[in-house]
């Protein structure tokens, strides 16, 4: 069943909505509280919890998917008809139809939020072209970083990939941050460092893929 939960800091408040559908969905909404406006990040499965979070939380104006996977665009419809948001993904993206989304979001990007400022950093693996999100002391991490591991990947090559993308780009973020990510429940990069270098320490050999685990976080 779905659930609320709420981080508040300095201005930015951040919804989380979920677990929701088959495989226990995050979705977050982003909200200046001064301003009104909100973002929501992506867009699974269960109408019912998703558009009510939007409806109490109210003026999403943007949304973005930080990847291609069916499971975060379940409700893309139900969303866009409820918000008439536009749609945004990350510029390397692959699969996405182009009638469904209305702009593309370069690595180092800025997504205004009303007076709040959204990084857009590029972190590839779980899909070519998946992004995260910086928002104050938070990071929305899509299926890139887990509490307990990395994103599950698909490819020979993808699961170094998935790593260099969260030891260059997601690591050196403070160590209080909070990693908020598509599933599950939150970490800190702090405990993502612990594990990182767990796993460091007896690494997948080269061309492994598939779902990876921190030997201590």
């Amino acid at each position: 069943m779905a659930e609320i939960t709420v981080h508040e800091d300095a201005g930015a408040r951040i919804v989380t909505v979920g677990p929701m559908g088959p495989h226990g969905n995050n979705a977050y909404i982003v909200r200046d509280m001064a301003a009104g406006v909100a973002l929501l990040v992506d867009m699974p499965l269960e109408e019912g919890p998703l558009l009510a979070a939007i409806a109490a939380e109210g003026g999403v104006k943007q949304v973005i998917a930080t990847h291609w996977h069916p499971d975060h665009w379940a409700t893309y419809d139900a969303v866009r008809a409820a918000t008439g948001a536009p749609v945004h993904v990350g510029a390397a993206e692959i699969n996405i139809p182009e009638e469904r989304i209305d702009g593309r979001l370069d690595d180092g990007a800025e997504v205004r939020v009303g007076s709040l400022r959204v990084e857009v950093l590029f972190t590839p693996g779980h899909t070519p072209g998946s992004i995260s999100l910086r928002v104050g002391g938070a990071l929305i991490s899509g299926d890139t970083l887990f509490k307990g591991g990395p994103g599950k990947t698909f490819a020979a090559g993808d699961v170094e990939t998935i790593i260099a993308s969260i030891e260059s780009r997601l690591l050196p973020l403070p160590p209080e941050t909070m990693v908020l990510p598509g599933h599950g429940a939150s970490t800190t990069i702090e405990a993502s460092r612990r594990g990182v270098a767990g796993y460091r320490r007896s690494p997948k050999p080269s061309g492994f893929f598939g779902d990876v685990a921190w030997p201590s976080e």
